[in-house]
């Protein structure tokens, strides 16, 4: 990685939570722990957990090697001069741009200040230039968004393979770090981001990293007791047992059967309903007014 102007705003010791005398031993150790609790994967519920997670790995690649943390120490103590950096950066190359400021040439700038305004030590054409941000959208079906999924994406000509992670909810989007088009002059690749739909299920919702089903039971076992099969998403039942009295609307919950999760799973919330039969017999009917009495 190449020295960039966002090493002059940006404090990577503070990113990583460490002082700027840090061994190479507590850097790594603060990156293993923020790499772990930092994860998007572990914050599904976290708009800013991509960029986040970006920052620190940007972060440890600096501060890991010795020659770019002390070229980075190094541009850090010096002066902030004006506009282009003639007491700053020097002759570093600088100036990755973001999608944002892609269609920007800095030639037009100088050449509207004339050409004294041009920097004579680099000419610009030089400048490491990040590559563009890239936007797709990806339709899954609630299943695969529950589980997870690795996919293969068409894009610009390239075929990019990525892993959607456990737990993406409808309209999320994932920014894929150095996915998008390839920078210039050994500039950063840029991003890219995918904007996920989720298809709705005919029987599980999602609330969180937990699912919620309604499951009927006949109204003798409500009111006796018995058991419940509850469905679960990979197709299979588990069988709870319903105590006597079981109101409608009394929820029961299978632990660890939601959204999978490396430490914390979702679990599987199961909301009784009482299913009423459409028909009864003589008999049914007769019992069911002696009841009502």
């Amino acid at each position: 990685m190449q020295a960039t102007a966002e090493w002059l705003d940006t404090d990577y010791y503070e990113v990583l939570g460490v002082a700027p005398d840090a061994t190479s031993k507590q850097i790594k150790s603060a990156h293993r722990k923020l790499a772990r609790t930092a994860h998007p994967d572990a914050n599904p519920d976290d708009p800013t957990a991509d960029q986040r997670f970006s920052d620190i790995a940007k972060a440890y690649e600096v501060l890991s090697e010795p020659e770019q943390r002390s070229e980075y120490d190094e541009i850090r103590s010096r002066p902030r001069g004006g506009p282009f950096g003639d007491q700053g950066l020097g002759d570093q190359s600088f100036g990755y741009r973001s999608a944002s400021t892609q269609d920007f040439d800095m030639a037009d700038l100088f050449d509207l200040f004339g050409a004294q305004a041009r920097p004579q030590q680099r000419a610009t054409a030089n400048w490491p230039l990040r590559g563009r941000d890239l936007t797709a959208s990806l339709q899954l079906d609630f299943e695969s968004a529950v589980n997870g999924l690795t996919t293969t994406l068409q894009l610009d000509g390239r075929t990019v393979n990525t892993r959607i992670p456990a737990g993406v909810k409808d309209g999320q989007t994932i920014r894929l770090v150095g996915k998008g088009t390839p920078g210039a002059n050994g500039g950063p690749s840029g991003d890219l981001l995918i904007e996920i739909a989720v298809d709705k299920h005919p029987v599980f919702e999602r609330s969180g990293r937990d699912l919620t089903v309604t499951v009927p039971i006949s109204y003798a076992d409500a009111v006796l007791g018995g058991e419940m099969r509850v469905p679960t998403l990979d197709g299979t039942f588990v069988t709870i047992k319903v105590p006597s009295g079981t109101q409608v609307g009394k929820t029961f919950r299978v632990s660890g059967r939601g959204v999978p999760h490396p430490t914390k799973p979702g679990n599987l919330l199961a909301t009784v309903t009482i299913a009423v039969p459409t028909s009864v017999t003589d008999e049914d009917a007769g019992l069911l007014r002696q009841l009502s009495k």
